[in-house]
C-alpha cells in the first residue's frame, strides 16, 4: 500500500475551470443577443436559442456552485481499517470502517464524478462529489474492502 495514494481531495481546478467556462458562455449569450437587437435583427427564431443557452448555462453553473459549497475542501484519508472523510464547509468529519461499507458505486451527474458509499447497518449513503483521481480512489476502496472481508472470514 506504499505506492498507493492515501489522501484524496476535492478537485478545485475542475470546478474553477467549469465555472469560468460557464460564465464566459453566459456573457457570450447575452452579448450575442444584445448585438442582434442593436442590429435590428431581434427575431424570435434568432433570440430563442440564445435564451435557451443562457438558461441552461445558468442552471448548470448554479448546480456546480451548490456542489462546490457542499464539498469545498473535502478530504478522504485512508487508514489500515477505515477511512476518514472531512467536510470543512459543513464542519463534519466521519470515520467509516471498511466493514461498514456494503457497496461502492460511481457515476457521473451533470459531468461531475460522484462516488456513493452504501453502508450496511443504517442503509445510509455517503456521497463524495468531484473528487480528484476518482478511478484510483474507487479501486483503492474496493481493494481495501475486499482485503478486510477476506481477513474477517
Amino acid at each position: 500500500m506504499d505506492t498507493e495514494q492515501s489522501d484524496y481531495t476535492w478537485d478545485k481546478a475542475f470546478f474553477e475551470k467549469r465555472s469560468t467556462l460557464l460564465s464566459n458562455f453566459q456573457m457570450g449569450f447575452i452579448g450575442a443577443a444584445l448585438m442582434l437587437m442593436m442590429m435590428d435583427l431581434s427575431k424570435i427564431y434568432l433570440l430563442a436559442p440564445l435564451v435557451v443557452g443562457l438558461i441552461l448555462s445558468s442552471w448548470y453553473k448554479h448546480n456546480l456552485d451548490n456542489i462546490k459549497d457542499e464539498m469545498k475542501g473535502c478530504t478522504l484519508t485512508f487508514s489500515p481499517k477505515s477511512i476518514l472523510i472531512s467536510f470543512p464547509q459543513l464542519e463534519t468529519e466521519s470515520r467509516i470502517t471498511f466493514r461498514e461499507i456494503d457497496e461502492v458505486e460511481a457515476h457521473k451527474e451533470n459531468f461531475v464524478h460522484i462516488i456513493s458509499l452504501y453502508l450496511k447497518q443504517d442503509g445510509k449513503k455517503v456521497q463524495l462529489k468531484g473528487m480528484k483521481d476518482t478511478e484510483q480512489l474507487i479501486q483503492q476502496l474496493k481493494t481495501a474492502i475486499k482485503t478486510v472481508n477476506e481477513q474477517q472470514e
